[in-house]
């Protein structure tokens, strides 16, 4: 009995995991959930229900296509100072021929690689198939992992690709395959500059694994030398990251990212240095912020408690939450702070269940029942409390149901006013348009109402009065005072109910 409960502690990593019918059926089970999200998020994406980031991605991602240069958008103008996507870079052969949709398939296609990895490592654990399928889409359906994919009202980053790449790194980690894991973790580095903290923490949960997965052997054997090369290269990787962003010259819309801290006013930094020095200085106060309070209760409930199996790795992942205290901002749940957490979360439970799966499967009969039982209400608890984190706008995904502002009758209106644009239009010709009608030109030379000073100005103007968004209201006699633009020196194309389009005149 004691052998048993000391198993529950610890892994059993398979040297191999061989396909079975079970496999295919997770595979089946991934492509059918990559075209539900991706069914969800073009329906949203057409219903007008984004808005900013996934505009900003898409124009970045297709920059170095059209000669722009790379990392370009006319948001910010050089956004590698402000962060460094270098993922997005090959993400342009999607979105250069299809706009912002290429990225929302890359994205869908990105929860369905997630689904059929995590699958596979609870097999290479030693989780029977039929466990493994079942258990896996109970995680990724659960209201955390829903709000982490739907994020609504942006509808894509790119660090919301990093958990499906994280659980691929985390597999081949298990397996010790170095340049396999080398590669994996290249890539997973390249999302952004702190994805290195992602890479880092599926690193060490690898490492610990292997080594209490064969308690009797030789230290050189339970070592997983491809776990340290990938800690170290993630560590190295961090200030170079940091001085590639540090290196460019900051425009008038894009700071650096030191500039963006909340915690420090802007120009505190003088170099990325500067800012290690600052944290190392600062661990008291932010092992003593809110955010790692909010973040402790998380990693609880979002594991279906099974960090508490092993509690050491609420130490280990502590560094997940250094953005989000940085920023100085309640928003740990956002996707660009919690992706990294959210991968934690993850390799937790997974080992974990595994580790309990394998256990129970030793058990009589009535303690079979007695764990199943007590498991079922855990994870009723910890689904009530991923509710009560969650927007509550994340439900709406499980009905396929978009997050748009519109009602179906204003998304008609809106549709007739400007499909003359869409007809009219010229790519490259400046358009500005309310937030929540970029979908109109999410192909086009698009700029941003608040950000047009320096800019060329708009041939074609698409407006909303009455726009979430104050500042991108725009009306047949009202415009941001702010852009610089006259309305005098735009006709009247077309108007119906709360939308109008503008073209320049000759």
């Amino acid at each position: 009995m004691g052998r048993r409960w000391r198993e529950v502690f610890a892994s059993k990593v398979g040297a191999a995991a061989r396909w079975d019918c079970w496999d295919f059926i997770a595979l089946a089970i991934a492509v059918f959930t990559a075209v539900w999200v991706f069914a969800l998020k073009l329906k949203t994406f057409y219903d007008l229900g984004y808005s900013g980031d996934l505009f900003v991605n898409t124009q970045l991602a297709r920059s170095w296509l059209e000669g722009r240069g790379l990392l370009q958008d006319n948001w910010s103008g050089n956004f590698l100072a402000i962060h460094a996507y270098f993922l997005l870079v090959p993400l342009g052969l999607m979105a250069k021929p299809f706009g912002a949709p290429g990225l929302l398939f890359v994205l869908a296609a990105s929860v369905g690689v997630t689904y059929f990895w995590a699958t596979r490592i609870l097999r290479l654990l030693g989780v029977a198939g039929r466990v493994a399928v079942i258990a896996v889409g109970a995680l990724l359906i659960s209201p955390l992992s829903v709000a982490f994919y739907q994020e609504a009202g942006y509808g894509f980053f790119v660090e919301t690709l990093a958990l499906a790449l994280c659980l691929v790194l985390f597999y081949f980690l298990l397996q010790r395959r170095v340049i396999a894991s080398i590669v994996t973790a290249l890539v997973v580095i390249s999302v952004k500059e702190d994805a290195p903290i992602a890479a880092a923490v599926v690193a060490m949960v690898a490492g610990v694994e292997t080594w209490l997965s064969s308690p009797g052997k030789p230290p050189r054997y339970r070592f997983n030398w491809p776990a340290a090369i990938t800690l170290i290269l993630s560590v190295s990787a961090i200030p170079v990251l940091l001085a590639i962003s540090w290196a460019q010259s900051p425009t008038m819309y894009g700071r650096h990212s030191f500039d963006r801290i909340g915690v420090v006013a802007p120009g505190s930094f003088s170099s990325p240095g500067a800012l290690f020095i600052f944290v190392a200085s600062n661990v008291r106060h932010w092992l003593d912020s809110s955010v790692v309070r909010q973040w402790l209760w998380i990693m609880i409930v979002g594991t279906f408690g099974t960090v508490l199996l092993r509690p050491y790795y609420l130490v280990v992942g502590v560094p997940t939450t250094g953005v989000a205290w940085l920023m100085n901002r309640n928003d740990l749940l956002w996707a660009p702070r919690f992706y990294s957490t959210e991968t934690l979360l993850w390799c937790i439970t997974l080992v974990g269940f595994a580790s309990i799966a394998r256990t129970v499967s030793q058990c009589s009969k009535g303690m079979r029942t007695a764990v199943l039982t007590a498991a079922i209400g855990i994870a009723a608890l910890s689904v009530s409390a991923q509710l009560g984190l969650t927007p509550w706008f994340a439900r709406g995904a499980y009905l396929l149901r978009s997050t748009s502002l519109y009602s179906p009758s204003e998304r008609r209106e809106a549709d007739r006013v400007f499909a003359r644009y869409r007809k009219e239009g010229k790519p490259e010709e400046p358009v500005i348009a309310s937030s929540m009608l970029f979908r109109y030109a999410h192909d086009r030379n698009l700029f941003w109402l608040t950000q047009l000073h320096g800019r060329p100005a708009p041939i074609w103007i698409l407006g909303d009065s009455a726009d979430p968004f104050a500042p991108f209201r725009i009306s047949t006699d009202t415009i941001n005072a702010k852009s610089g633009i006259r309305l005098e020196d735009y006709a009247l194309v077309d108007r119906r109910g709360r939308f109008v389009l503008f073209k320049k005149r000759e």
